[in-house]
Order: structure tokens, then C-alpha cells, then sequence
């Protein structure tokens, strides 16, 4: 009866062998999920690429039409009409803009010059019509005697800002709770901007008539 023998050449598998067998598997899923991450981690950097990459773009478009927009803008003001109609729109906003201050300004002025017992009655600002011109003030003023009348008169004869003074009419009022009282209306021309202590223009004042020279 033959004998089968059989031979296991192979050197047997070393501690280091079986070692490196055991962590094969883990090691390689956590190379696997190290992968996914840096996978979705690039993907979401791409993602945020491209969305700065579209608002670029939305910028540049935007800036473009602005451009274009200033450009149609700049030819509209070169054209004699727009600019014709620039300047009168401008010219008309600073005389309300003038009228209004200088309404202020003259109230609080001629309130000032006032006596204790005179009041104004009526007040009224022109505008000048042309380069040069002066406004024109009408005021109404009511007081209990002719001297504050008087007073109210050469103090307004004497400020440099006011020039020309003129009375229209002068008449006596009755009041059943009062006595007599003494009421004028009277114009003159207004010099707003004039330094009340020099009784020349303001440096304000020069500066803005230099400007509007120009």
C-alpha cells in the first residue's frame, strides 16, 4: 500500500505578516471615507466658485450698464436743450431757495429793529428780476405812537442792510380795547448777506457772488 505524502513548502506566515492582514481592512476604509470627504469638501469649493464666479459676472454686467447709462446721460447734457433747460431749472431753485431764506432773514431782521411797543402787520419779499437788482421788501407796521413809528424809521434809515426807505401811507386805527394806535406801510430795498458791524458784504457772501460771477 503506497504512502501519500504531502509537502507545505511555504515559510510560515511571521507575526508582522498577520499584523499587517488584520489592519489591511480598516486602514483602507478609513482611506475610503478620508476620499469622501476631501471629494465633497472640493465639490463645495467648487460649488462656491462658481456662485462667486455668476455674482462676478452679475457685477460686471451691472457696472456695464451704468456705464452706458452715464455715457447716455453725458450726451443728453451735451445737447443745447438739456443743458438750455438744466440752467432754468437750476436759476428757478435758487430763487425760491433765496426767497425763502431771505424771507426769514429780513422777518428776523426787521423784528430787531422793532420798538417794544410796534408790531409788523404785513410783510412781503421780491425777488430781484435780474443780475444786479435788489430785493424789494413791503412791510406793514402798527404801533402805539408816532415816536415809535419814528424810531422804528431812522433805526431802519441807518442799517446797512436795508437802503431806500419809503413810506406809502400812514393812518390811525381805533380799537375798542386799546387806544389810537399809529399804522404806516412803508418799502425798501434789502441787502441780505451785508455784515450789520462792517456794513459790507459778508466773506460768506462775496465767496457766492464770485461763484455765481463765474
Amino acid at each position: 500500500m503506497a504512502m501519500r505524502i504531502t509537502l507545505n513548502l511555504s515559510a510560515a506566515p511571521s507575526l508582522r505578516d498577520r499584523y499587517a492582514l488584520s489592519w489591511a481592512v480598516p486602514t483602507a476604509i478609513v482611506g475610503l471615507a478620508v476620499l469622501i470627504i476631501l471629494g465633497r469638501a472640493s465639490l463645495q469649493e467648487y460649488r462656491d466658485y462658481r456662485g462667486i464666479q455668476v455674482q462676478l459676472v452679475e457685477v460686471q454686467t451691472r457696472t456695464a450698464d451704468l456705464h452706458n447709462q452715464e455715457a447716455a446721460l453725458r450726451r443728453k447734457f451735451e445737447d443745447p436743450v438739456y443743458r438750455n433747460l438744466l440752467r432754468r431749472a437750476q436759476f428757478v431753485n435758487n430763487l425760491i431757495e433765496q426767497r425763502q431764506l431771505s424771507l426769514v432773514e429780513a422777518s428776523a431782521r426787521l423784528a430787531g429793529l422793532l420798538p417794544e411797543n410796534a408790531h409788523l402787520t404785513a410783510l412781503a419779499l421780491t425777488s430781484p428780476t435780474k443780475p444786479g437788482d435788489d430785493y424789494m421788501i413791503r412791510m406793514g407796521i402798527t404801533a402805539r405812537n408816532e415816536d415809535a413809528i419814528e424810531t422804528f424809521i431812522n433805526d431802519l434809515e441807518d442799517a446797512p442792510d436795508f437802503k431806500d426807505v419809503s413810506i406809502l401811507n400812514q393812518g390811525f386805527e381805533e380799537q375798542s380795547s386799546q387806544p389810537d394806535q399809529v399804522s404806516i406801510i412803508c418799502t425798501a430795498r434789502y441787502l441780505p448777506g451785508i455784515d450789520i458791524e462792517t456794513g459790507k458784504p459778508s466773506a460768506e457772501e462775496s465767496t457766492s457772488n464770485h461763484k455765481s460771477d463765474r
